[in-house]
């Protein structure tokens, strides 16, 4: 190894056992991440009928965060598109608003000379969750985008709430289990001989949640995560999308159908009912 070489990666180790110790320290006993961090008060609710669904006809939306799912196969087809996103939309911005919050939060340590104890406590376990050392980093990773791929990912991938897998396991975005402790279920296809588990969530609010972190901590998004912080257009952003499905192109191609056929974008502009946003 070249005497550079092994500087660099005797720095590098160090700083990681550093980190690692501090945890210790603090206390840390993880993980921790946006997903049990909440700035918004939720609204929770059982569906029982289509009905229950709350219509959503203003931008400044409540946060209904719905504690089950139902099949809406029997609705026609205008009015299941338009409840099953009202299904998933509060939700969806119930993470996006915490998520935005707690960036910013975040921002705003980044701009302080000094910090406290209670704000190592709180960013170093952030930054381990996230897989990072730097806070920059960090608030590049905590940064959200348009609402409308959100919605379409949830529509294809779920097969507009009809699949088994968001039925039975709350599961929108058709995430994949490869942890054998997890809560998950079998799929009943293959891929090369092995099994695929798909994960099982409590209700809607888990799963979008473990969505919004998957592509802020998966390596294969790295791409995804680079082209959100040029630009909101999510035309632009979803070719990035070509690794979540062996589809490839043609699933971009159908993202950005699903956008335009439903007129998606007018969701970009919705945001959590500032009554429901606790104050810090």
């Amino acid at each position: 190894m070249r005497k550079n070489a092994l500087f660099y990666f005797c720095r590098k180790y160090f700083k990681m056992l550093f980190v690692n110790l501090l945890f210790m320290a603090i206390g840390f006993s993880g993980p921790v991440s946006a997903q049990n961090i909440n700035f918004v008060k939720i609204v929770k609710k059982k569906i029982y009928h289509p009905n229950d669904i709350v219509d959503i006809k203003n931008p400044l939306v409540v946060p209904y965060v719905y504690t089950n799912t139902i099949s809406l196969n029997h609705l026609p087809v205008p009015e299941k598109k338009q409840k099953f996103f009202e299904m998933l939309l509060p939700s969806v911005l119930v993470a996006k608003t915490n998520l935005d919050i707690l960036r910013r939060h975040v921002e705003a340590m980044a701009l302080r000379k000094s910090m406290t104890t209670a704000d190592t406590n709180f960013l170093f376990p952030l930054m381990k969750a996230y897989g990072t050392e730097n806070i920059f980093e960090l608030i590049n990773r905590l940064r959200t985008f348009p609402v409308s791929i959100v919605l379409a990912q949830a529509a294809i991938e779920s097969g507009w709430g009809s699949s088994r897998f968001f039925l039975e396991g709350n599961n929108v975005f058709g995430m994949w289990s490869f942890d054998s402790t997890e809560n998950r279920m079998p799929a009943l296809s293959h891929r090369k001989g092995t099994r695929i588990y798909l994960q099982k969530f409590g209700n809607l609010e888990e799963a979008i949640n473990a969505y919004y972190f998957m592509l802020d901590t998966r390596q294969i998004f790295a791409p995804f995560r680079a082209v959100r912080l040029k630009t909101n257009n999510p035309f632009v952003i979803i070719d990035s999308l070509k690794k979540y499905s062996e589809r490839g192109d043609d699933y971009v191609n159908d993202l950005s159908r699903m956008i335009r056929v439903n007129h998606l974008q007018r969701y970009d502009t919705y945001k959590i009912a500032p009554a429901y946003i606790l104050k810090n």
